[in-house]
């Protein structure tokens, strides 16, 4: 079974892990070029087991549909639907991945610019393990 572990600003941040594990993260994405892998990107279908960032198994969650899209083309509905499964605003979700990817990518050598090609993954969250109140963390809902 795939794993995951949700980015943080630090690695005490498990909000991502939270909204979750609350039903509002329903999305997640990352830069084409940093999945090497077939086990980098989930499938239709695909069950994951999302970990916290200390290791502990949180939750599991199902993809429920996966394609990928330029940075630039996140606008208009499907920039919409891609920022409610991110549990945010569209103008959030930019600046928040602006924020996250932005400076990783150019250590990598890759400016990130509007051609830059996302994986987007839907999910629904299927069980969760641990209380998520343990985590600590109050979250915002768009």
């Amino acid at each position: 079974m795939k794993k995951l572990t949700f980015w943080g600003r630090d690695e005490k941040d498990e909000r991502l892990l939270v909204e979750c594990m609350l039903g509002l993260k329903t999305a997640t994405c990352t830069p084409k070029v940093w999945c090497s892998s077939s086990e980098d990107v989930g499938e239709v279908g695909d069950e994951i087991q999302v970990f916290t960032k200390l290791g502990q198994l949180a939750c599991k969650i199902l993809i429920t549909e996966v394609y990928d899209i330029k940075f630039g083309d996140i606008k208009g509905e499907i920039g919409e639907k891609i920022a409610r499964g991110e549990n945010s605003t569209l103008d959030e979700y930019i600046k928040d991945h602006i924020f996250s990817w932005e400076k990783d990518l150019l250590n990598d050598g890759i400016i990130l610019d509007e051609n830059t090609l996302i994986v987007v993954e839907h999910f629904k969250l299927i069980e969760s393990y641990i209380d998520y109140n343990s985590l600590g963390h109050k979250v915002k809902v768009f």
